[in-house]
C-alpha cells in the first residue's frame, strides 16, 4: 500500500513537472542582456572597431557594469587619445567612482584642444565637458574657478538649466547671493516643478540679502517639492494675503499645486488672480488657455472661489 502511494505520489509530480515546462515560456536575456551579448560579439569579430567598442561600453553601462565600461573606453583612448566620447564616457565613470583628479583630467583634453575650433560656440560635446569641469570644481569647493567653466559652458547653450543651477550654487557659495538669486530664477524656468534643489538654494540666497518675503515664497515651493502641501500652502497664502511684491509668483505657485492635485477649478480660480495683478502674465494666460478657460484677469477674490 504504501509502496503504490509513493509510485502514484511520484508520478503525479512528475506530471506536474513535465507539464510546467510545457507550458512555462522562460523570459530569456533582458534586452540590455541581449544588447551587451550583441555588442561583445561585434568587438570579437573586429576588435579595432571603435565603434563597436562605444557600443559595447555604451552597454556596460546601461547594465551598471561600470569598471567594464571603463576598461573598453580605455582601450579605445589607447588607439585615439582624441576621441571625445570615450573621454565623456570615461569622465562620467570616473566622477562616480570619487576619482575627480582623472575625471577633470578626462574633460581638459577636450576642452583644451576644443575651446578655439570652428564650431566650438555651438559645441555640445564642449559644453557637456565644460559643465562637468565646473561641477567637480564646486564639490572641490573652487567655486571662483567652477564660474568660469560653467560660464563656458551656458555660452554654449544658455538655457541648460543644470549649468544654471550649479552658476547660482557656486555664486551663492562664492558670497555673491544677488547673482545666485539671477541664475537660479533661469534654472527654474526650464524646469518649474518636481526639482527640488534650486527652491532650497534659493531660499538661502533670498535669506542672505535679507529678503524674508522672496525666501518665504522660495521656502513654501521647496515644500512643495518635498511633498510638504499643508506648509507650502500656509507659506504662500501669506503672500497673497498681505499683497507682497512676490504675490504673483505666490499665486502661480498656488495654481500649480491645484494643478497636481488635479483640482482645476481651484487652479483656475488663482490664475485670474494673477491677471488682476499682471494682465499680461505669459503663465497664467497658457495655462489657463491650457485648462479650456478664455483670459479675462476678472477675478477680485482672495481665495479660490
Amino acid at each position: 500500500m504504501r509502496l503504490g502511494v509513493l509510485v502514484l505520489v511520484v508520478g503525479v509530480l512528475a506530471f506536474a513537472g513535465i507539464y510546467y515546462q510545457d507550458q512555462h515560456v522562460s523570459a530569456g536575456p533582458s534586452m540590455i542582456d541581449r544588447q551587451t551579448q550583441s555588442a561583445e560579439a561585434a568587438v570579437k569579430k573586429a576588435p579595432n572597431n571603435i565603434g563597436a567598442r562605444l557600443e559595447l561600453a555604451g552597454a556596460y553601462q546601461s547594465a551598471k557594469r561600470m569598471d567594464d565600461a571603463l576598461a573598453q573606453y580605455k582601450v579605445i583612448l589607447q588607439a585615439d587619445k582624441k576621441n571625445r566620447t570615450a573621454l565623456l564616457g570615461s569622465g562620467r565613470i570616473l566622477i562616480a567612482e570619487g576619482d575627480l583628479k582623472a575625471a577633470s583630467a578626462a574633460y581638459h583634453r577636450i576642452t583644451d584642444i576644443s575651446a578655439k575650433g570652428e564650431f566650438a560656440a555651438a559645441d555640445p560635446q564642449l559644453e557637456e565637458a565644460h559643465y562637468f569641469l565646473g561641477s567637480i570644481l564646486v564639490t572641490q569647493g573652487k567655486n571662483k574657478e567652477a564660474l568660469t567653466e560653467l560660464g563656458a559652458a551656458l555660452k554654449i547653450d544658455k538655457t541648460d538649466s543644470d549649468a544654471l543651477y550649479l552658476m547660482g550654487v557656486a555664486q551663492l557659495k562664492a558670497g555673491q547671493p544677488l547673482l545666485a538669486v539671477s541664475a537660479l530664477r533661469q534654472a527654474l524656468l526650464f524646469v518649474p516643478t518636481g526639482w527640488c534643489e534650486p527652491y532650497s538654494q534659493l531660499a538661502l540666497a533670498y535669506g542672505k540679502l535679507g529678503s524674508a518675503i522672496q525666501a518665504t515664497y522660495a521656502s513654501g515651493m521647496a515644500d512643495f517639492c518635498h511633498k510638504k502641501p499643508a506648509d507650502a500652502k500656509r507659506k504662500l497664502t501669506t503672500l497673497i494675503t498681505n499683497k507682497s511684491p512676490v504675490a504673483v509668483d505666490a499665486l502661480l505657485g498656488l495654481a500649480l499645486m491645484a494643478e497636481t492635485e488635479s483640482n482645476n477649478t481651484e487652479a483656475v480660480s488663482w490664475y485670474k488672480q494673477v491677471l488682476t495683478l499682471d494682465r499680461t502674465n505669459v503663465s497664467a494666460i497658457s495655462s489657463l488657455s491650457r485648462l479650456g478657460v478664455t483670459p479675462t484677469g476678472s477675478s477680485t477674490t482672495q481665495g479660490p472661489s
